[in-house]
């Protein structure tokens, strides 16, 4: 890791940290949530400072390896949440559930080797950008939907004791629902891109290895998990359980699946 780097990923840890524990006052004391908010927004702007440093050090993307992965899925969650809440003001109470998730995964990212390494031969192709660029729109949409089942889970308890401002049941579930839907779509593509890019590079489109028999799981739950809500109408807090549950295939994709070897996951180990 570059000292600048270094700098940057460690001012946006301890913003999301503040965050957080600004995000608990504000529930616990009954005060305001907006130095929550505007630190969690300087956090998020450290960590593309950091991304940006990274990327520039290394002449590609961070796509390599559990520590790159973890800084890029940690940023397209609060990217995903800080683009939301600006257009949709009513989920700012939100942003309580994405500093401790961003944490723990950037502590994950920080257990394993940061060190500056060019991108290997086989995975200098254009379809990279389209591949991952799709593969974590997906993996941010996925967490925020999750955050929006889990506060549909609690809001009532939550509304009964403080007087924190959440959403109603029926805003969270079809927000739940429409980034379900976008990630939905965005890991179809990021499937598709990859399998096109397979099929460049080893002759095949479809190997069966780990990576891609996961996505596989991965996408069909999530086709289920819409099948559910659009054919049976399952809304409310089974819906969000729903989307709480489907969010482990994600995680165990891109996190847990970086720890079995073959020739797929290279660009994760």
């Amino acid at each position: 890791m570059a000292g600048l780097e270094g700098l940057f990923i460690w001012t946006a840890i301890g913003l999301y940290a503040l965050s957080f524990i600004a995000g608990l006052y504000s529930v616990i004391f009954k005060k305001g949530s907006g130095a929550g908010r505007w630190l969690l927004r300087g956090a998020v702007l450290a960590h593309c400072i950091a991304i940006g440093v990274r990327w520039y050090s290394t002449g590609h993307p961070p796509v390599m390896g559990v520590y790159e992965n973890s800084l890029m899925g940690s940023c397209f969650i609060s990217l995903t949440y800080i683009i939301l809440q600006y257009y949709f003001k009513q989920i700012e109470g939100v942003y309580i559930l994405v500093s401790p998730v961003v944490l723990l995964i950037l502590g994950n990212g920080l257990q394993s080797p940061a060190e500056l390494a060019p991108l290997e031969p086989p995975y200098r192709s254009n379809w990279l950008y389209v591949h991952v660029l799709f593969a974590w729109l997906a993996f941010g949409s996925y967490f925020v939907a999750a955050f929006a089942g889990a506060i549909t889970i609690i809001r009532e308890g939550i509304t009964k004791r403080f007087s924190f401002r959440i959403p109603e049941e029926k805003y969270l579930d079809e927000l739940s629902f429409r980034l379900i839907l976008f990630g939905f779509f965005s890991e179809s593509i990021m499937i598709g891109s990859g399998a096109i890019w397979a099929h460049g590079l080893w002759g095949r489109y479809w190997g069966w290895d780990p990576v891609e028999t996961w996505s596989l799981i991965s996408w069909l739950t999530y086709g289920l998990n819409l099948h559910l809500r659009l054919t049976y109408g399952w809304r409310g807090k089974r819906a969000a359980w729903l989307a709480i549950v489907s969010l482990f295939g994600v995680i165990g994709l891109f996190f847990g699946i970086g720890y079995i070897s073959g020739l797929h996951t290279r660009m994760l180990d």
